[in-house]
């Protein structure tokens, strides 16, 4: 290739511009760089002729796709790693709110409503009037860096409790209570398809060892099929990682020991992500065993 043919295709690319409003898209991770879903090399974006607002509304329409997807991983790519949000007197770190945003209801939609726009640079700040994360439109600033196309930092502009709701999920027992009356519903249907539903298909029961979900559920099949009921009594729970729950309730079946199990549950999904046993398994345990 000639010299001159060289210097038109490097002058060509820097004319070039794309900006990653789909989900779907992953780009090329950059070596030292979180592999989040839009982490994207750097110099993955040349320099964009649309207009600041051009790029803005773009992101926001990548951004509906992305919450209504309820994909973790899509989600996280829309902020920096070191992505923070200011409410009310509240804080919270890219951790905290991907994982708030990633348990709002299935099928919640978004919207944004953009007011104004300020190009500074590096990076374009913008207002919006923004709904489906509270019970009300509010009004949100955000910073979006023009390379990264990912959120720098979010603020409320004005203090609302609206926003120390978005911060503070609903009452985990509630959530476990709704899930714990859904299991018992279940069991009394006797459906190996409905109690295999429960579980997330790589759900393992620690005890000794790990038992399988297809292991778990022939034994709660076999046990139900006798005739016997099984109830379970919450103790406590609380929220961790990405929107879940851990619960430690206590397991009341005929003729057998009463014990404690722990779980992970899943409430965007709601399915169970893991369990295990608290303690050392009694001589007449035989349930998830």
């Amino acid at each position: 290739m000639s010299s001159s043919i060289l210097l038109l295709c490097l002058l060509a690319g820097t004319s070039w511009a794309f900006v990653p409003d789909d989900p779907d898209f992953r780009g090329i991770p950059s070596i030292g760089y979180p592999k989040d879903g839009f982490y994207l090399t750097r110099n993955a974006f040349a320099p964009s002729s649309d207009t600041a607002q051009q790029v803005v509304e773009k992101f926001l329409a990548r951004m509906t796709r992305s919450l209504e997807s309820k994909d973790v991983a899509v989600i996280s790519g829309l902020f920096q790693p070191a992505f923070v949000f200011k409410g009310c007197r509240i804080t919270g770190d890219k951790k905290e709110i991907v994982g708030r945003l990633s348990q709002l209801p299935a099928g919640t939609k978004f919207t944004f409503t953009l007011k104004s726009v300020l190009d500074t640079g590096s990076s374009i700040k913008f207002i919006v009037d923004a709904s489906g994360f509270v019970s009300a439109s509010a009004e949100v600033m955000f910073v979006l860096n023009k390379i990264d196309q990912q959120l720098e930092i979010g603020e409320a502009t004005s203090c609302s409790r609206r926003f120390v709701g978005f911060f503070q999920p609903e009452d985990a027992n509630a959530v476990i209570r709704r899930f714990l009356d859904h299991v018992k519903r279940v069991f009394a249907s006797r459906s190996a398809v409905l109690v295999g539903n429960l579980l997330d298909d790589k759900f393992t029961f620690k005890t000794c060892g790990p038992h399988p979900k297809s292991e778990v559920v022939e034994e709660i099949m076999s046990f139900l099929s006798s005739g016997a009921s099984i109830e379970f009594t919450l103790i406590d729970s609380k929220w961790i990682d990405q929107g879940q729950i851990e619960y430690t309730a206590e397991v009341n079946a005929w003729m057998m020991d009463r014990f404690k199990a722990r779980f992970v549950y899943s409430p965007q999904r709601n399915v169970l992500l893991s369990g295990e046993f608290v303690g050392c398994p009694p001589k007449r345990f035989s349930v998830f065993y």
